[in-house]
């Protein structure tokens, strides 16, 4: 029997060992495409395979566009419906805003004024305590009112859908 040569097959691997040295090509190819209907080469690739594809995907498409335009055009009546809305409950908001500023500024002018009355008659630390007293709080409902707002505005984005 003689010595395999170095150029034949591997019985037990079924394989050309001439092999482990060549080169592999591989090529891939990946096709996208962006909207309701494919490019016009695989447009006529499915009509191809399949007569009557290509009407089928047009009805199909011109059903979604349909879809779409009925639903935007739903969205912007009921965006007119909610800006009269919006508008009738500014006016009761607005108030209500300007008066919590009238009083938090009351309030606030009452501590200060409190504070430098009790510093003026000997009591500087409670005057001092009691003036730093109102604007702390004065300064956290501020901070706490524009919080509300923010996450107020945040939900009524969220509930009427824009973003």
């Amino acid at each position: 029997m003689n010595p395999p040569d170095e150029n034949s097959p591997n019985p037990a691997t079924n394989q050309d060992e001439g092999w482990r040295n060549g080169i592999v090509l591989t090529r891939a190819e990946m096709t996208e495409w962006d909207g309701p209907l494919p490019p016009p080469e695989a447009f006529r690739s499915y009509e191809s395979t399949l007569p009557g594809a290509a009407e089928r995907l047009l009805t199909m498409a011109e059903n979604w566009q349909q879809h779409q335009i009925e639903q935007e055009r739903g969205a912007l009546e009921l965006t007119g419906e909610t800006i009269a809305a919006a508008k009738a409950a500014g006016v009761g908001e607005s108030r209500r805003a300007y008066l919590g500023i009238a009083l938090g500024f009351i309030i606030a002018m009452t501590g200060l004024c409190g504070g430098v009355f009790l510093a003026s008659i000997g009591r500087g630390g409670i005057g001092l305590a009691f003036g730093l007293a109102s604007l702390v709080g004065l300064a956290a409902v501020f901070v706490y009112g524009a919080q509300s707002r923010r996450s107020g505005r945040r939900r009524n984005a969220e509930t009427t859908g824009a973003e």
